[in-house]
């Protein structure tokens, strides 16, 4: 009986590291378990950026695409996905790190209020209700179904995470402590602080709809706080603090989108063209920034005409509204403008793509001091988010004063604030992901162009409907959120909460 039990104990000691083994071999060797913060960090900046030339900016209304091939700008989209919950599990991980690291983890906790705050906006602004107080709890506690939070309670919390981020900045930067991992603003967390700010006017003014209606947010007080406050709310006002991703013309992984693969540059694409609504604000107004960013038409080079580049007359841009059919003759007959390739491709660096310019930060407040919001000089606002865009484009400066002398702001009134909007939807050509959109769908200026080729029954969409896949693994939640705001219809045309 003793040798039978001592046999029975060898098996059961032979099973268990047989076990171990088999979870030892299932482990990846490749993967990276417990990253320090600042390689997490580095991933959350690849996974936060938006590129240019994409279907964004199409729908943004820069560009269009003349061959059906390649895609279209007729505002057929549905559903959207969730992938930013993906990287706010990267925030709840570099946060878990960061406590482990003391006092070096300090700035990774701050930023990781920010990166929050910036991952729920992106989702809030393409749905409307999301999960967010109960969300990323699936590790933690268990809960894989989480409820939907109401657009209105998930602003006052982006607010609160990126007023605890300002705090958490202010002795860091005082100290001068820095990050790794940051190849954005190079581990200076002076500039994070800027772009918090900075970002939360934006957050502020896209509930502009809102700002008499929800006196517990204090949208108006909170923004006047932080213009009149800058030692304590720091802004971003210089193209030097730019948030904005440049690209590395030495690792063909990373060269700028537009760069062809074997390194031959065709200066002609006659399937991208400009479109009209970003051509004839900027041609109406003499605007210099166009004549960096296209060239004129084919048929104006072939007009005769020696002064033809000269002209804003020259350069046109195809209606979003229109058939592809007649955007593509118009393109062989050379009447649309094509980019200009050699400011755009003049290497495999091309021009930084800003997430988030000094220019933006210039027109917000601008527009806030038109709409009662602060008092200030409305005018000197509107002219430095002229001058920030035109510099970045290295418009000559007599250029600049010339062009804001011709177009002088006109007061804190309708027709001033459609200049602001105007001159902010032209500083975010190609730059800033969707927020031209969003401006539009906020404020109807500028006015976007419909035709024919309009997927959505003659109108732009005002959301995207939420994943498939939330009916399958949250179906009660997400249904119960569908109702409270659109009665039952998920569609891409329902009127969520901060645009009503």
């Amino acid at each position: 009986m003793k040798n039978i039990k001592i046999a029975l104990l060898l098996v059961l000691a032979s099973a268990i590291s047989s076990c171990q083994k088999i979870d030892s071999l299932q482990k990846d060797t490749s993967a990276i378990s417990n990253a320090k913060p600042q390689l997490i960090l580095t991933g959350l900046l690849l996974n936060s950026s938006d590129s240019p030339w994409n279907t964004d900016q199409r729908h943004n209304q820069y560009m269009v695409l003349n061959f059906e091939l390649y895609g279209t700008q007729s505002y057929g989209w549905s559903t959207s996905s969730f992938t930013e919950y993906d990287q706010l599990r990267n925030v709840v991980r570099m946060e878990i790190e960061a406590e482990k690291s003391g006092l070096v983890g300090a700035p990774y906790l701050a930023l990781a209020k920010f990166f929050r705050a910036y991952f729920f906006t992106r989702l809030t602004e393409r749905f409307g209700d999301i999960p967010m107080s109960e969300a990323l709890q699936g590790a933690s506690n268990g809960n894989f179904v989480p409820k939907y939070d109401d657009q209105k309670q998930v602003y006052k919390q982006i607010l609160q995470l990126l007023d605890e981020a300002n705090t958490l900045l202010t002795p860091l930067v005082a100290d001068g402590a820095k990050v790794d991992g940051d190849f954005y603003f190079d581990g200076n967390l002076a500039k994070w602080q800027r772009l918090v700010n900075s970002f939360k006017l934006r957050i502020l003014m896209s509930l502009s709809k809102r700002a008499d209606d929800t006196p517990d947010l204090n949208i108006k007080q909170q923004f006047a706080a932080i213009v009149n406050n800058q030692p304590k709310y720091p802004l971003m006002l210089e193209n030097a603090d730019n948030f904005q991703l440049v690209y590395n013309g030495n690792n063909r992984t990373n060269n700028y989108p537009l760069w062809p693969a074997d390194g031959v540059v065709i200066k002609y694409d006659n399937r991208n063209t400009l479109a009209a609504t970003y051509v004839n604000i900027t041609r109406n107004t003499k605007d210099p920034r166009l004549m960096v960013v296209a060239w004129p038409t084919d048929s104006a080079k072939n007009s005769g005409d020696a002064n033809y580049a000269k002209k804003f007359t020259s350069y046109r841009g195809g209606n979003t509204g229109d058939l592809q059919s007649t955007l593509q003759k118009q393109t062989v007959d050379g009447k649309l403008s094509m980019i200009n390739f050699d400011y755009w491709m003049a290497s495999p660096s091309g021009i930084p793509c800003v997430q988030f310019g000094a220019y933006e930060t210039h027109f917000t407040i601008a527009e806030a001091i038109n709409r009662g919001w602060l008092t200030g000089d409305a005018s000197e606002y509107y002219r430095s988010g002229i001058k920030s865009s035109m510099n970045f484009y290295g418009v000559k400066s007599e250029d600049i004063e010339s062009f804001i002398s011709n177009n002088a702001y006109k007061g804190n009134n309708t027709d001033g604030l459609k200049q602001i909007l105007n001159q902010k939807y032209v500083a975010f050509f190609q730059n800033s992901g969707r927020e031209a959109y969003y401006q539009f769908r906020r404020t109807g200026i500028p006015m976007f162009n419909i035709g024919p080729s309009n997927a959505n029954n003659n109108a732009i969409p005002t959301r995207w409907a939420y994943p498939t896949s939330e009916y399958t693994v949250n179906e009660k939640n997400v249904k119960t959120a569908i109702t409270s705001q659109f009665g039952g219809a998920d569609t891409q045309n329902g009127i969520m909460w901060k645009i009503k």
